[in-house]
C-alpha cells in the first residue's frame, strides 16, 4: 500500500466521517449541526464508517508523538498545500473544513496502515533442509528446525508465538511482567523465562523442557471456576510432554535423552523407539527426495538410530534391513511398502500307487 498522499484515493463517505470527527473533536456544535450530523449518521453504512474513523482517530491520538506519525502529518500537509497553492490563501470556512477533513482522512488512512504494519505478527520460516536462528525484540532466541513456520507478536502485555509447522527451540528472556506463550495445535505453552522446544509432528504436540518451568494448557482453556478447569500440566526441567491434537486421552509425560533430543541443531536426527510415520515426517524436513508409506499401517513400526539430516538413503537402508519393508523410487519419491513374500518353492512328493505334484509355500 502506498503512503503517497497525492496517490491515495479518498472515498467521499469516509471523508465525511473524518470531517465529523474533526468537528466533534472541536466541540460546540449548534443544534442545526447536531441535526445535520444525526441525519448523516442515519444514512446506510454511515454509522459503520463513522465508527471506523473514530477508532482510527482515537488510535492516532494515542500514538501522536511517534516519529512515524509526525513524519506522516508533515508529509500530508506539505503535499496537500503544494497541490492546493492557489486555493490555500483565502479559503472559505466551509472550504477550510473540507481541507481539514481531506488531510484528516489521509492521516487516518496512513495511521491505520501504520498501526497494522506495527502490530502485525513477524513471521519466521525455514525451507526443506534449512535451519535458522532468530533473535526477537525482547532478547529471546528462537532456533528453527527445517520446514518450520512461526509467527511472533511482541506486545506490552505479553509475548505471543504460534508454531504452525515443524519444530523450534525457545530460549526465553526473563520478563515476569510479560509471559511468553507458544500456541501449537490445540495447546498453549506458557513460560516467563526458560528454555524449551515445541514440535508439531504427525498431529502430535511435543514439548521438551530443558530449564525452568512451563505450563501446558488447552488453547480453549478460558474457564474461570476451578471446578470447570481443564487439565493443566506444570512441567519440570528434563521432561517431555506429548499429546495428540484433539485427543481426550491424558498427555504422556516421560524423561527423554536431552542431548539426543537436540541433535537436530548439529545436523543429526535421532530416533528412540519412534513410530515410522513420525520418523518419516522428520526425515522429510531435510530431504528433497521425499519418503511416503504405501500402507499407513506401516507407520506403527518402531524405529531407532541416529542419521545425518538429509541422508535419506542411509535411513531407507537401515529401515529396510531391520524390518519387512522395501523401498521403491517413483519419480521424486521413495515409496516404502511391505516386502514381497519370496516366490513359492515347488516340491514333488511321490505317494504310493500314484504320482502327483504339490505346491508347498
Amino acid at each position: 500500500m502506498s503512503t503517497d498522499v497525492a496517490a491515495t484515493p479518498v472515498d467521499d463517505a469516509f471523508e465525511d466521517a473524518a470531517l465529523w470527527c474533526v468537528r466533534l473533536s472541536e466541540g460546540g456544535l449548534s443544534d442545526d449541526e447536531w441535526d445535520e450530523f444525526e441525519a448523516w449518521l442515519c444514512e446506510p453504512g454511515h454509522a459503520d464508517l463513522f465508527q471506523q474513523a473514530t477508532a482510527v482517530w482515537q488510535a492516532s491520538e494515542a500514538i501522536g508523538d511517534w516519529p512515524q506519525i509526525i513524519a506522516l502529518r508533515t508529509r500530508a500537509l506539505t503535499q496537500y498545500r503544494k497541490s492546493n497553492q492557489r486555493r490555500w490563501l483565502a479559503p472559505s470556512p466551509r472550504r477550510m473544513q473540507r481541507i481539514a477533513a481531506s488531510v484528516g482522512v489521509l492521516l487516518l488512512t496512513m495511521t491505520a496502515f501504520l498501526l497494522w504494519h506495527v502490530n502485525r505478527p513477524s513471521e519466521y520460516e525455514t525451507g526443506i533442509g534449512e535451519r535458522r536462528i532468530a533473535m526477537l525484540d525482547d532478547g529471546s532466541r528462537v532456533s528453527l528446525d527445517a520446514a518450520t513456520i512461526v509467527k511472533v507478536r511482541i506486545e506490552d502485555e505479553g509475548r505471543h508465538v504460534e508454531l504452525l509447522e515443524g519444530r523450534a527451540k525457545f530460549d526465553v528472556a526473563k520478563d515476569p511482567l510479560r509471559p511468553f506463550t507458544v500456541a501449537v495445535g490445540d495447546k498453549l505453552v506458557v513460560a516467563v523465562g526458560t528454555s524449551f522446544s515445541v514440535e508439531l509432528i504427525d498431529r502430535e504436540v511435543r514439548v521438551i523442557l530443558y530449564e525452568g518451568e512451563v505450563e501446558v494448557r488447552n488453547r480453549s482453556d478460558t474457564a474461570q471456576s476451578p471446578g470447570a478447569m481443564p487439565p493443566r500440566h506444570l512441567m519440570a526441567a528434563g521432561s517431555e510432554l506429548s499429546h495428540l491434537v484433539g485427543s481426550s486421552e491424558p498427555a504422556q509425560i516421560r524423561r527423554p535423552d536431552l542431548p539426543q533430543s537436540l541433535s537436530w541443531e548439529q545436523g543429526m536426527v535421532n530416533f528412540d523407539d519412534e513410530p515410522l510415520a513420525s520418523a518419516i515426517e522428520r526425515i522429510n524436513r531435510y530431504a528433497t527426495k521425499r519418503l511416503r508409506l504405501a500402507d499407513p499401517a506401516l507407520g506403527n513400526i518402531r524405529v531407532n538410530g541416529i542419521f545425518r539430516t538429509g541422508d535419506v538413503d542411509a535411513f531407507v537402508e537401515g529401515v529396510t534391513a531391520l524390518h519387512p519393508i522395501r523401498g521403491k523410487i517413483v519419480g521424486d519419491e521413495i515409496i516404502l511398502n511391505h516386502k514381497a513374500d519370496p516366490p513359492a518353492a515347488r516340491v514333488t512328493t511321490h505317494l504310493p500307487g500314484a504320482a502327483m505334484a504339490r505346491a508347498v509355500e
